[in-house]
């Protein structure tokens, strides 16, 4: 049986999220939810390179993150404001 997420489906579907950069081979470093949180500079969290289009691969370049109920990146897309 699978047991509810601990967060609602609709917080996780479009999480706000920040390119810092590339400090590992292979991985970029992005913010999630920047201005929020850890004294107002998100969550620092690496990725896979692979998970962000080739045209978002440079700093400060804006986001939507969606996760799963483990809080694993699914999908990654521009994020126009």
């Amino acid at each position: 049986m699978a047991s509810a997420g601990k967060y609602p489906r609709e917080w996780l579907e479009r999480v706000p999220a920040e390119v810092f950069g590339c400090l590992i081979a292979g991985e970029m470093r992005i913010i999630l939810c920047p201005g929020i949180g850890l004294a107002h500079g998100g969550a620092p969290r690496d990725i896979a390179m692979e998970l962000i289009p080739f045209d978002l691969r440079v700093p400060n370049a804006l986001l939507w993150v969606e996760l799963d109920d483990d809080m694993n990146i699914v999908r990654v897309w521009r994020r126009v404001d």
